[in-house]
């Protein structure tokens, strides 16, 4: 059934000749790992840090429970088991791992979802329009994973269902560390447990391997691993980082003129860091590192900048601003 649905779907699209298909690749792309982070940025840097972290609390978690899930279930992507389904090219190049749970509905549920949710505290309210918006653009981004031909239905339900699991825990979590101010190691070190434990069972599970007629394999599991080390690097990136700030950095984000000055800064360094440690992993996989190591360390480095050292950076260079200019 559920492929008889991606057929109906990509029936629409040739139907239509492809009317849709500019719009549809918009939308996915909100889902796509690299936006989420950058609005995230704009909110844990200048709008409300308590808010930012409850973003990365839903997003981080959700990528380590898809990494899990992805290579325990195994389930290959919807072309691979029918080749009569055949996707939008762009969105095909950009749908790496297994296909089971949609990792861009994860993502588009841990922060379109997570800004709907009612903030508790000193987060800044949404109107419920916006909120009403938000929510359709998740529904959105979960439909557009269908309609290009690179999930399926259950592929996206799943990670709606887990996203907003998540989304609800962690906003029972973060109240409970307020309380308990010492909780926040063990929350810290439990985070970077389980993904080590996900590092060792990507490594070491075995995967199942399926031949084409041509004596060919179809998928290196090895291959499909991938994304479970991303998203291990990025768990461990962002649970040290958040310790390390919360302990040590704490910066606010009262002060308007002090978060414009935050935001520039750790967007332009944000961006290069990104562009060089991506250049660096490559230069890495070419010289024969380990595809997966490599990738999950340089998740690591990106996440722990844009957690802890970007903020660090920009309160040492407020320290030199006078005095007067930090005040709104």
């Amino acid at each position: 059934m559920d492929i008889n649905y991606l057929l109906m779907l990509q029936n629409l699209r040739e139907a239509t000749g492809g009317v849709l298909d500019v719009f549809m690749e918009l939308i996915t792309k909100l889902g796509e790992t690299s936006t989420v982070v950058f609005f995230i940025g704009l909110v844990y840097w200048g709008i409300s840090k308590r808010r930012g972290i409850y973003l990365m609390f839903s997003l981080y978690t959700n990528r380590i429970i898809n990494g899990f899930i992805k290579i325990t279930a195994c389930v290959y992507r919807p072309w691979i088991r029918d080749a009569r389904i055949t996707p939008v090219p762009e969105a095909q190049a950009d749908a790496t791992g297994y296909s089971f749970p949609s990792g861009h509905t994860a993502n588009a549920v841990s922060v379109w979802g997570g800004l709907a949710v009612k903030g508790k505290g000193r987060s800044r309210a949404l109107p419920k329009w916006f909120s009403v918006v938000l929510i359709i653009l998740v529904l959105l981004i979960a439909f557009s994973r269908n309609y290009l031909g690179v999930h399926t239905p259950q592929d996206v339900v799943v990670a709606l269902v887990i996203g907003v699991a998540v989304l609800f825990l962690m906003a029972k979590l973060m109240p409970m560390i307020d309380e308990r101010p010492n909780m926040d190691i063990w929350v810290m070190v439990g985070g970077v447990a389980l993904c080590v434990l996900l590092i060792l069972y990507a490594a070491l599970k075995s995967y199942p391997t399926d031949y084409a007629a041509d004596g060919s394999v179809i998928v290196e599991g090895s291959k499909m691993a991938v994304d479970s080390f991303k998203n291990a690097g990025m768990g461990i990136g962002f649970f040290i980082g958040w310790f390390i700030e919360r302990r040590f950095i704490k910066f606010s984000t009262d002060d308007n003129t002090v978060n414009v000055i935050r935001v520039i800064f750790c967007v332009f360094t944000y961006t290069m860091l990104d562009h060089f440690v991506g250049v660096g992993t490559d230069a890495l996989i070419a010289a024969g590192w380990s595809s997966g190591v490599t990738k999950a360390l340089a998740e690591f480095v990106r996440v722990f900048y844009f957690v802890a050292a970007a903020p660090a950076l920009t309160e040492l260079i407020l320290k030199f601003i006078p005095k007067k200019a930090k005040t709104k």
